[in-house]
């Protein structure tokens, strides 16, 4: 996966290693962690930006854009 791809990556591979754990003790998904620390600032803001525009979409709110 290419690091500016603005998809979280498959969670399905199994882990080799303690770095390539999926879930940690608390049931955390690790590789989400991991892909967004993998994208630039800016690329992470655009992300989040994106999940509250479909969030207020879902729940009938209006948006500025």
């Amino acid at each position: 996966m290419k690091q500016d791809d603005p998809r979280p990556p498959d969670s399905e591979k199994a882990p080799s290693s303690k770095r390539d754990l999926i879930y940690s003790e608390d049931g955390v998904d690790l590789t989400l962690i991991r892909w967004m620390l993998s994208l630039t600032p800016t690329k992470r803001l655009l992300v989040l930006q994106q999940n509250i525009q479909s969030i207020m979409r879902l729940r009938g709110d209006k948006t500025d854009s």
